[in-house]
This record gives structure tokens, C-alpha cells and sequence, in this order.
């Protein structure tokens, strides 16, 4: 393998490396000398008349109250709005009432001779029988049974039970 060029690489970076000690010792030269030019300082005096007079033309403290009062970027410095009153509650109609599942359902439907029963359970498990229309199971009173389901009653609420979902 012949490396082409190499002479004018080594030529150029030794051009460079000339250059850059150059500068080096330019700058630690210029570092060494002592003939930094110095700035003197100022002095800075006060002037105490100028200060009486200003104090003395100054307005009193009580003219700046509404200020102080308000400052500029505060939400204090609105203008005070009450707050608007509540709003009256509305004698509206009594909340509905909200009407739990009584966790029954049924069974088997049976109607012979001109007697019908349902036989009905709890779906928590408390108990199951069969019920004629007219008694009672679990606090509800069988009011009608016939091929589709049962309807039940207590308390001045009815529900009704079906054998089979509707589709």
C-alpha cells in the first residue's frame, strides 16, 4: 500500500504547527510585559445639597394612601363586587323514588284445572316455593299468574316477573 500525497500532508501540518507556536509565544510575550496600559479609577462623590433639596419637595406620605391603599398589580385594587346570593332551592317535585330489585324470579309457571302457581325463588339464595295467586312469598303478593311470568305486589308497587326474557 503506497500512501499518496503523504509529503504534502506533512509539509502543510508542519506549516501550521509554525504558525500556531508563533501566535503562542506572541501571546506569552505580550503577558510578560509590563506595559499594560491602566485605567485609573473614578471617584464618585455625593453631593449632600442636592439631596435636602429633594427631600423638602417631596409630597407628604398621606397623598400616596389611595395607592397604598390599592397597589397597582393586585386583584385587591378591583373595585369590591359582592358576591350574588345563593340561589333558592326550587320546591319542585319530590326526588323519585328509586326502586330496588327485589332479587326474585321465575321458576316454572304451572295452571291445571283452573288453579295457577309460579314457582318462585330468590336469586340470594333465601328461599323458593311454589305460590298461588293470592299468597305471599317474601313480603310480595302474588297477584296474577298466567304463561308468561308472574305479577307481584306489596306496598303499592308492582312488578312483574317474567318466565322468559323478551326479546
Amino acid at each position: 500500500m503506497r500512501w499518496q500525497g503523504a509529503p504534502f500532508r506533512t509539509s502543510g501540518l508542519l506549516m501550521l504547527l509554525g504558525v500556531n507556536a508563533g501566535l503562542v509565544g506572541w501571546i506569552w510575550s505580550l503577558a510578560a510585559s509590563n506595559n499594560a496600559t491602566r485605567i485609573d479609577s473614578s471617584r464618585w462623590t455625593v453631593n449632600w445639597s442636592d439631596i435636602g433639596a429633594k427631600v423638602t419637595n417631596q409630597k407628604p406620605l398621606d397623598s400616596y394612601q389611595r395607592i397604598l391603599a390599592h397597589p397597582v398589580f393586585f386583584k385587591s385594587r378591583e373595585p369590591f363586587v359582592p358576591a350574588p346570593p345563593p340561589p333558592r332551592p326550587s320546591p319542585g317535585a319530590p326526588p323519585p323514588v328509586v326502586l330496588a330489585d327485589p332479587g326474585l324470579a321465575v321458576g316454572g309457571v304451572m295452571i291445571r284445572n283452573g288453579s295457577s302457581k309460579a314457582y318462585l325463588y330468590s336469586e340470594a339464595g333465601m328461599g323458593a316455593g311454589w305460590s298461588a295467586e293470592g299468597e305471599t312469598f317474601q313480603g310480595w303478593k302474588v297477584k296474577s299468574v298466567d304463561k308468561g311470568g308472574v305479577k307481584l305486589e306489596q306496598a303499592g308497587r308492582s312488578i312483574e316477573l317474567l318466565l322468559y326474557p323478551r326479546d
